[in-house]
């Protein structure tokens, strides 16, 4: 059975990340360069780019470049666990954003107090996809930050659009995990079930942390797509 082209390309560009050939932290060709590049139709580059933006590895803001963002899954432990955290119509809903003293000095440096932001995230049929508990250090984006900053928003594109955080590296932790009592309870399942933790940290251009999130799920997706 033939390889997809889609699939090949896809392929070819994680190599190159991987390799450091389009390192993390720079900006991805534009679309006309990779049909260039590639010298197949702008269908099927859209459709590579929205793969690797769903599995992490791009972040695409509308009227600016597109940023590689980190070589997904390179982590200690090297695990072949993926999480395909793929928009569904299941937008970010905000719980709550709470000020709290700084736990993670290790991770946040220099930092006293962080914000603490709950969300969760739910499917078509208002089924519990994820759940959603990210810090960012006070000192990066000021203590008189309105709730509204955070509002059904992704984080990162709040970090590199409200303050312009400058991303240059990210890191991923993924680990199989049971349930707590509060998180089965939000799933409306039995304590104890097994799930997916995947925590996203991310650096700006001087090594900071600037965000930890740490998603859990028990459904991770994964996008079957068929253009050629």
């Amino acid at each position: 059975m033939n390889t997809p082209k889609y699939k090949k390309i896809y392929d070819h560009i994680v190599k190159l990340i991987l390799t450091d050939e389009w390192p993390v932290g720079s900006n991805m060709k534009s679309e006309n360069e990779l049909i260039n590049f590639f010298g197949v139709s702008r269908l099927t580059i859209r459709n590579v780019l929205n793969i690797l933006e769903n599995e992490g590895r791009i972040l695409r803001s509308r009227g600016k470049a597109t940023l590689i963002l980190d070589k997904l899954l390179q982590n200690k432990k090297q695990t072949e666990i993926k999480d395909f955290s793929v928009t569904l119509n299941a937008d970010y809903k905000l719980i709550d954003v709470e000020v709290v003293k700084n736990n993670l000095p290790k991770k946040f440096k220099n930092s006293s107090s962080l914000y603490y932001i709950t969300r969760l995230r739910r499917l078509k049929n208002n089924e519990l996809y994820l759940i959603s508990r990210a810090y960012i250090p006070i000192e990066l984006i000021g203590l008189d930050v309105n709730k509204k900053f955070f509002k059904d928003k992704n984080l990162l594109d709040v970090l590199i659009n409200k303050f312009s955080i400058k991303i240059a590296k990210s890191q991923q932790e993924l680990s199989a995990i049971n349930l707590n009592k509060n998180d089965a309870g939000l799933f409306k399942i039995t304590q104890g079930y097994p799930a997916i933790s995947n925590t996203w940290y991310l650096y700006d251009r001087s090594n900071r942390l600037v965000l930890k999130d740490q998603e859990i799920t028990i459904k991770p997706l994964k996008v079957q797509n068929y253009y050629q």
